[in-house]
């Protein structure tokens, strides 16, 4: 295959996309076309399945570019057991956010996110949460953070041309920033004060940044693997201990 020399940069993409990167955008219509998942995808799309499918199309295919330009990639790789290890990472992550809502900020929980792992059935809400965190990563990870490497990393570079590592940082930091002061913020029952943005920290900034990470060092599948693969083990929890 032959490749292409990004100008300005050290990077060299092929010309033709993946494999990985059409299975990616063809599971997110598909998934998109089932329902939003986050408020701020629904108010965009205005309720219509054909409008989120061709807004998933178009977030993936510009995040998938971006991804090109600065030397991430959509494949899997670097890891010795990738299924294992992602899987513990998932297991991980669910564990902080058990702690996280079920000990340390427990008082502070909504009553109506308390009565959605109460009322909700877990197979129910184990498949939706694992078909939303799929398409909040197209969203959020694939384009906006791919999105804001290229944009970043433009300005800040390092020796080799590519973007600098605090260009990735940055991005992988502002996109899960993003995501929580259009999804979560909104829905806030009061003010925002010093604890909620702790819980808000923990509890949504952490798991994107890890998301983000792997995306950066592992690949967008791996990144894939491990948000999808962390509601298997956290829906049972806080059903159990909410």
């Amino acid at each position: 295959m032959k490749e292409l020399r990004i100008p300005g940069t050290a990077i060299k993409a092929p010309h033709a996309w993946p494999t990985h990167a059409w299975f990616t955008l063809a599971f997110g219509a598909l998934f998109a076309a089932i329902a939003p998942f986050n408020p701020a995808f629904a108010f965009l799309t205005g309720g219509s399945s054909l409008a989120r499918v061709t807004v998933i199309l178009i977030l993936g295919s510009v995040g998938i570019l971006c991804a090109r330009q600065t030397g991430l990639r959509i494949e899997s790789t670097g890891l010795r057991r990738p299924f294992l290890t992602l899987l513990a990472i998932a297991a991980g992550v669910a564990l902080e956010i058990v702690i996280v809502d079920c000990v340390l900020f427990r008082s502070m929980l909504r009553p109506d996110y308390v009565a959605l792992f109460r009322n909700q059935g877990l197979g129910f809400r184990t498949c939706f949460f694992m078909l939303a965190a799929y398409v909040e990563n197209i969203e959020y990870r694939l384009f906006l953070m791919s999105a804001l490497v290229w944009v970043i990393g433009s300005l800040w570079r390092g020796s080799d041309g590519r973007p600098a590592n605090g260009a990735f940082w940055t991005a992988m930091t502002l996109a899960q920033v993003v995501n929580i002061a259009v999804n979560v913020v909104p829905q806030a029952a009061g003010p925002i004060t010093p604890l909620v943005l702790a819980y808000d920290g923990l509890r949504y900034l952490f798991p994107g940044v890890v998301w983000g990470y792997l995306y950066w060092r592992h690949g967008f599948v791996a990144a894939e693997i491990a948000s999808v693969g962390t509601h298997p083990f956290l829906q049972p929890q806080l059903g159990y201990f909410l």
